[in-house]
């Protein structure tokens, strides 16, 4: 089974490579959805907001397609109905895909070398790079009393770190790192390394599974375990 982008979501149109270098000739501020695929409004601001949903109209009075590539959602992100980071990054410069990886990586507050990125997909190269500065066998510190969303976004960020899968409780990973909250909490995350036993178990989870695209329910279970103890 070919691996696919975490960001990736739906099949691309041939026409979206125009509207894309178009985008990025005009509006280099909109144009920061390229990197995920999905951006919160606050992020780009209204203005960059409507530009983007405006470009709808290319396709419908062009005759090309009745599906736009830009839609608003409920949680005040702007998303790209079809986006293949595979696709969408060969549209433009490469100069011009580090600096808006780098604008993405300073939101989040991550550190990585964006001209050393070794995926089609800006998360997986981040996730990589965390892995790389902190140890491979690594998880976000939750204090204790800490609230539901705290733990969900652990847990959510933890799946990516131990087995790679991010699609805990089916968020798309765009629709994740778009929230203020889980941006806040990936910002100012302290990290611990699991103790022997912890890893000998990744590993074996790793080997059963791994070949699995979707998150298992013993990998699930796994990694709820290691903060149960602090609720």
């Amino acid at each position: 089974m070919e691996k696919r982008a975490w960001t990736m979501n739906g099949k691309m149109l041939a026409v979206d490579k125009q509207v894309i270098m178009a985008l990025l000739d005009n509006d280099k501020i909109a144009s920061r959805i390229f990197i995920t695929g999905e951006v919160h409004e606050d992020y780009i601001g209204e203005a960059a907001n409507r530009t983007l949903i405006n470009i709808n109209d290319v396709y419908y009075t062009n005759g090309l397609t009745q599906e736009p590539l830009f839609i608003n959602t409920m949680d005040n992100t702007v998303r790209m109905t079809r986006f293949d980071p595979n696709f969408v990054w060969l549209c433009f410069h490469p100069e011009i895909l580090v600096d808006l990886a780098t604008e993405e990586a300073k939101r989040l507050g991550v550190k990585m070398d964006v001209w050393m990125m070794d995926h089609f997909d800006f998360y997986e190269s981040m996730i990589a790079a965390l892995k790389a500065e902190k140890g491979e066998f690594i998880i976000p510190i939750v204090q204790k009393g800490g609230d539901v969303n705290t733990y969900y976004n652990a847990v959510y960020l933890s799946c990516l770190l131990l087995f790679g899968k991010s699609n805990f409780l089916d968020i798309h990973i765009s629709k994740h790192f778009s929230d203020q909250s889980a941006e806040a909490q990936l910002k100012y995350a302290k990290y611990r390394t699991l103790n022997v036993v912890e890893q000998k178990e990744v590993i074996n989870l790793r080997e059963k599974y791994g070949m699995l695209q979707f998150l298992t329910n013993p990998e699930l279970n796994f990694i709820v375990s290691l903060y149960e103890k602090n609720k």
